[in-house]
């Protein structure tokens, strides 16, 4: 049976992450069933997860699945791992407490202003972000300490501190840190790009666990628990995230916002800078905001939903577009292999080869959730965008597994748009 070699790439989206969630957690009990001796009926090849990217949410979800899969106190990780990782991370990260729910219902209220015109936001949101981390951490130690055990509005770290989130979730990670410049070394699988954008140069940068293992600690953009907080830095919500030790291109300290910025998520990297060998045949890509819209938006929340999506989709139709160009070059180069094997621009292109693009969805039933649903993280809401993701993963692999002509590649359009359309 044939194995194919398969990048996942996670969309930035806010709680519509939880989306993504649901399509890895399809994705990987494959993976578990296949070591098992499952194989679904008509399968007619398989996958292997060789590379995962993600900005903001798509950093999270990515991150965490990576996390799974890295072996830890000499034991290897799995896939089972890596579900039970990304789903605790979004179990972690929705409400739980009363004050909790009372900061998302406020939250909700905000956006719902803002639909109809009425602007809430601060003046100065690094200075605002600056109070609301120390307000916040001192009424949660408050509460702890006056009614531990009544939850009468506690607030946890994990709520609004990524630091703590990644800590809870990921508590094993420092010791897979120690030896990040071994797995550079040895390029294990899965790769892991994590982008996000270096606000005082501009740079577009990719955080990568196979980050070469010689380069100046200045200029090293590995992975760390601050790398996975940058990607997901948003201006009018956090401050912009310092990373000890690291300086941009001009000498300063180097500064991040988040990856909607740049890469939104990295995709090129995979195509690029590498051999053949670690070069993915497929990338799947998970995509967050919708491409496409029936109506013209006409009111306020209508507008500003629709910017949101375009700005997040920009750099993702530039990553793709990448791919694509350099597909259509290796195409044009293919008859003159046999003609001019000491051809110059073949020599150029020896370690690329083509690759298929497949983009994951949510129905376009959802194409109407708003701006302020991506920051809603009651439990209900999290649940139905995980569900959501299951199911469309669920559609997805059987037509891949089977090699349907019902699944559609990219660009001609996202990969169930043929099904979706009956």
């Amino acid at each position: 049976m044939e194995i194919r070699k398969v990048a996942i790439a996670c969309q930035g989206g806010g709680i519509h992450g939880a989306f993504t969630c649901g399509v890895l957690t399809t994705l990987l009990r494959a993976k578990e069933d296949e070591v098992r001796g499952k194989r679904p009926d008509g399968a007619m090849r398989s996958f292997d997860i060789i590379g995962l990217s993600g900005t903001s949410a798509g950093a999270l979800n990515a991150f965490m699945v990576w996390y799974g899969l890295m072996a830890k106190d000499g034991h290897p990780g799995s896939w089972t791992e890596a579900r039970c990782a990304v789903n605790n991370l979004w179990d972690t990260f929705q409400v739980q407490k009363t004050g909790e729910a009372g900061m998302n219902a406020l939250a909700q209220q905000f956006f719902k202003l803002q639909e109809l015109g009425v602007i809430v936001k601060q003046p100065m949101p690094a200075y605002f972000y600056d109070w609301q981390m120390s307000a916040l951490s001192q009424w949660s130690s408050m509460e702890n300490l006056i009614a531990p055990t009544l939850n009468l509005g506690e607030i946890r770290p994990e709520f609004y501190d990524f630091a703590a989130l990644l800590r809870t979730c990921a508590p094993e990670f420092p010791r897979i840190q120690a030896r990040l410049d071994q797995i550079a070394r040895d390029k294990v699988k899965p790769r892991l790009l994590l982008g996000a954008v270096e606000v005082l140069s501009g740079t577009f940068e990719a955080f990568d666990s196979w980050c070469n293992p010689n380069t100046r600690p200045q200029d090293k953009r590995t992975i760390s628990y601050d790398a996975v907080a940058a990607s997901g830095t948003l201006p009018d919500v956090r401050r912009s995230q310092r990373i000890p030790g690291l300086m941009n291109i001009d000498g300063k300290d180097a500064l991040y916002w988040d990856g909607l910025f740049s890469q939104n998520p990295p995709v090129r990297e995979f195509a690029a800078g590498t051999d053949r060998e670690h070069t993915p045949d497929e990338i799947w890509v998970i995509r967050i905001n919708p491409q496409k819209r029936d109506e013209e938006p006409l009111s306020l929340g209508m507008i500003e939903d629709r910017r949101n999506e375009l700005a997040g989709n920009l750099s993702l139709n530039q990553e793709l577009r990448f791919i694509r160009t350099v597909n259509k070059w290796l195409d044009q180069l293919q008859p003159r292999t046999k003609n001019k094997p000491g051809d110059s621009a073949l020599a150029a292109f020896a370690d690329y080869k083509p690759i298929k693009i497949y983009v994951i969805t949510m129905h376009k039933d959802k194409a109407g959730l708003g701006v302020g649903s991506k920051f809603d993280r009651s439990p209900a809401f999290v649940t139905g965008m995980r569900q959501h993701g299951e199911m469309r993963a669920a559609s997805f692999l059987p037509l891949w597994l089977s090699e349907s002509p019902h699944l559609v590649e990219w660009p001609q359009g996202d990969a169930l748009d043929q099904i979706d359309r009956g």
